[in-house]
């Protein structure tokens, strides 16, 4: 087989291009090939030659791509000669370099991670040689593990700017970012994007109370606070909105990021706790085409076809296509989740300074509303207790839906016009339709739900509501560099605009007790139960919509990023105006504030692999609509945010792992508070004065609300990930959070605890390799948990037994795999995975419904998945 060298530098220039390909040149070929190989396996360089360097220091500016374009752009930038064999470098990734560095100083973080080291053949010029072949002699350059780049493994961090929107790789990122890849997703068996986040420690999804049910929409908590609210879900690092709590398709992503803090300075109004960024699949410029399927023991099925590659011999027009489809059987009878996403990408990328990417997912997705699987009874001499029923007992209807279709466009280009000069640009549009019916126990009676009659019928009602909306959003970045005497700078100007706009039908409810009872669904009978279709489905869209609901934001940063002459401490100085304008469908009820949010912080590296940093920053939150102040005035001043962090980060296992530690604290203020004594009892908005007058202060039904609410949330983060030996890769991550109502009127919550937040989690995932063969393939053992301590529900005043709340014990599900790998199917690779969820049947409940709580929603059962997976 032909060995293959490859030559990047300034001043060669072939076809008008700015480099050589030696492989156009036989003789060429011959002569480099022959000094590399004397260099590597006879002739060392001396000491002398190993440390000559190319005169001075350069700014170098090489964003994070493929090892060959990377070297490509060193070369052309510095003049540096590189050699290299073509199949060390093909499908490395590289986090490439940003600042001033002497050549092959720059050309070590180019290499970092990738396994490759090189060695000094002339005064400007290396070659690169495997880190193994590099040995100990003093030819040899050691390199340092500063970059998280080269073949991957499936948990290993991968280059993201969603934490500072530079080219800082994560392990130099002075704030908390968690990744979780595809095929990390993919081999734990996640079942949905809740749970995907779920394993990140410190994160909790929560069941919503709305009725388009639990499977379809969840509150997303980052650091104790919620962030399914305001535009707190990227995508791409795009903002959109209003998505944040629903259903994904994993068959269009490439990873989940998790920002944690405020992120106010980049994406205006948000929670304190952090972002979530899905970042979508993009197009590859190596052919792939991958065809999954996949079954368990529950009846669930599903598949996804994904392919990739070029669309043209210079690979200027990429392509990307992943479609998938799932029908996932839940525990419960009559449950089940069936969603359909097409993602459809094209990228030009005509020079290495010019690239643009356009993206469109199509998402349908239905199920069936999952709101409860038992209740309290409430009233009759079987009161306190749930009904006899089984745990997969189904108490709606068989055409109970909830369905939603979602179209996304999104458009990015990046164009360096220097190496001083890079400017970035996106847009995003995103539209839905959804609809819902859910048909639940009939509890509107006044005294909680109704006990069964004597032939064991329980009466249901059936809610539902039509709903539509779009948003926009546009945003530019403009970054660079230069240089105030001795302190190098990398500095980003940015800016964007959202809109948002929605309307929802009024809420059409049939039961026998409630209005439009001749459209009644009837009873179940809990001991001999039958379904059947509730008839009257159409009343659900003759509903006519409501007015129009609309929000903007407006928001412009400026952030410097200053490296201190030592070339080991940075400093970042930022600033974000950002606007937020409700505009509600009753103009009188228009919200619109502004603030500016502050950011800092502070990186010192101790050595070349681990990094100390603090930083601080702010964000606001509008509150609510609708409510007034004492004076009867609407309320428009924001809640606001501010978080300290100290942490650390470690690179080790030469470049391939990470490891992150970090305490924080964060204090939410201005938060509502009701005037009125909270022993008063609750606020009548029929009794309340109207807008522009006095409030009386009787402590019955004035509505009113003073913001002088304070929420504390603290604690400590750690985190590992990536490959630690060549047969062990894995992820580990511990949250502690202490969580406090520091100052509230509400005497019953005042220095308690955050509901639905545990203090302790912790999430494990191991893959192990065990064996391995050249004609059979590679067989590989996986196995995680995740554990949650106790938590509780919201805090009231003591019960009969003197209890504030109700609490779930603390558990621990246990997860395992088995995979086969890489076997040989007519030059094609198979891949076959076996998993187990919940190992050992772990009973456990969902965190916001309970049993002490009246209502039961019960935890997955075990579950075993079987995939299969065909790549080439």
């Amino acid at each position: 087989m032909q060995t293959k060298l490859f030559a990047r530098g300034r001043g060669s220039a072939v076809a008008g291009r700015s480099h050589t390909t030696l492989e156009n040149s036989y003789a060429v070929q011959l002569g480099v090939s022959a000094l590399a190989l004397a260099a590597v396996m006879v002739l060392a360089p001396s000491p002398a030659a190993a440390q000559a360097q190319p005169a001075g220091v350069e700014t170098i500016s090489i964003p994070p791509q493929d090892l060959n374009g990377a070297l490509e752009e060193l070369g052309e930038e510095t003049g540096l000669q590189i050699a290299y064999r073509s199949a060390d470098v093909d499908g490395r990734m590289s986090s490439g370099v940003q600042g001033r560095y002497r050549p092959q100083d720059a050309l070590a973080l180019v290499l970092a991670g990738t396994g490759l080291s090189f060695q000094q053949t002339g005064e400007d010029a290396v070659m690169l040689v495997a880190a193994a072949e590099a040995g100990d002699g003093d030819g040899a350059i050691r390199l340092g593990t500063l970059g998280v780049a080269g073949e991957a493994p499936a948990y290993q961090p991968a280059p993201s700017s969603l934490a500072t929107k530079t080219t800082l790789p994560l392990e130099k990122t002075p704030f908390t970012i968690n990744q979780a890849s595809e095929e990390l997703i993919r081999e734990r068996g996640d079942s949905s994007i809740y749970e995907t986040l779920e394993r990140f420690a410190g994160v909790t999804s929560v069941s919503s109370n709305g009725d388009i049910g639990q499977s379809m929409s969840r509150s997303i908590n980052v650091r104790g606070f919620s962030v399914s609210g305001n535009n707190q879900l990227l995508i791409n690092g795009q903002r959109t909105y209003g998505s944040a709590g629903s259903a994904r398709s994993a068959y269009s992503l490439e990873a989940v990021e998790v920002l944690r803090g405020p992120a106010a300075l980049y994406y205006g109004a948000a929670e304190p706790g952090g972002v979530v960024n899905y970042a979508y699949k993009r197009p590859q410029e190596e052919a792939r085409h991958v065809v999954l399927a996949s079954t368990d023991d529950q009846g669930s099925y599903g598949g996804m076809i994904d392919t990739t590659g070029p669309l043209n011999e210079g690979k200027t027009l990429l392509y990307r296509l992943a479609a998938g489809y799932d029908r996932y059987e839940d525990d419960q009878d009559h449950i089940f989740q069936e969603p359909a996403s097409i993602l459809g990408a094209l990228t030009f990328k005509p020079t290495s300074k010019f690239e643009t990417t356009f993206t469109y997912e199509w998402l349908d997705v239905e199920s069936v509303p999952e709101q409860e699987n038992n209740k309290l009874i409430g009233e009759g001499p079987d009161e306190g207790e749930y009904y006899p029923v089984p745990r997969d007992f189904f108490w709606g209807s068989l055409n109970d839906r909830a369905v939603r279709e979602t179209h996304t466009f999104l458009w990015d280009a990046r164009w360096e016009a220097s190496e001083y000069f890079t400017i970035k640009t996106n847009a995003t549009y995103q539209d839905y339709e959804q609809w819902w019916q859910n048909t639940r126990i009939n509890s509107s009676r006044g005294s909680g739900n109704p006990a069964p009659d004597a032939e064991g019928n329980v009466p249901r009602y059936v809610s539902g509501r039509q709903s539509e909306g779009s948003s926009w959003s546009v945003g530019a970045d403009v970054t660079g560099m230069f240089d105030t005497g001795p302190f190098f700078h990398e500095w980003l100007v940015g800016g964007g605009f959202g809109h948002e706009e929605g309307r929802s039908s009024g809420r059409a409810v049939a039961s026998e007790t409630r209005p439009g009872g001749a459209y009644e669904v009837g009873p179940i009978n809990i001991y001999d139960p039958v379904y059947r279709d509730w008839p009257y489905q159409y009343r659900i869209w003759d509903d006519p919509l409501g007015e129009k609901n609309e929000r903007e934001d407006t928001n412009f940063y400026l952030q410097d990023l200053i490296s201190l002459p030592n070339e080991k401490t940075r400093v970042m100085l930022a600033a974000g105006w950002s606007q937020y304008e409700d505009i509600p469908s009753n103009p009188d009820q228009a919200n619109k504030t502004d603030k500016w949010s502050p950011r800092i912080a502070l990186m010192h590296d101790l050595t070349p692999d681990l990094m100390v940093y603090a930083s601080y920053g702010q964000s606001f939150s509008p509150n609510s609509l609708g409510m007034l102040d004492g004076a009867g005035d609407y309320i428009t001043t924001p809640q606001e945010g501010s978080q300290y962090e100290i942490g650390l980060k470690q690179v080790f296992s030469q470049g391939r792992a990470v490891a992150t530690a970090s305490v924080f604290r964060i204090e939410k203020e201005n938060m509502p508070m009701p005037l009125q004594d909270a022993a008063a009892g609750e606020c009548d908005p029929e009794a309340a004065p109207a807008p522009g007058e006095p409030a009386s202060f009787d402590g019955t039904g004035d509505c009113r609300y003073q913001l002088n609410g304070l929420e504390v949330s603290q604690g400590a983060e750690v985190e590992v990930s990536g490959r630690f030996t060549d047969w062990w890769s894995g992820t580990a991550s511990y949250a502690y959070l202490d969580t406090e109502y520091d100052e509230t009127d509400d005497l019953a919550s005042l220095g308690r605890t955050f509901p639905y937040t545990p203090k302790h989690n912790l999430s494990v995932w191991n893959k192990f390799d065990v064996l391995r063969t050249e004609a059979r393939g590679k067989v590989s053992l996986g196995i995680g948990a995740t554990y949650w301590s106790k938590g509780h529900g919201s805090w009231g005043e003591p019960d009969a037994s003197g209890n504030r709340t109700s609490y779930n014990d603390a558990y621990t599900l246990v997860n395992a795999g088995l995979f086969w790998d890489d076997i040989d199917v007519g030059g094609k690779d198979l891949k076959i995975s076996l998993n187990v969820d919940n190992l050992f049947d772990k009973t456990y409940y969902d965190r916001r419904r309970f049993p002490e709580g009246g209502t039961i929603v019960w935890g997955d059962e075990r579950r075993f998945s079987l995939s299969a997976q065909l790549e080439f």
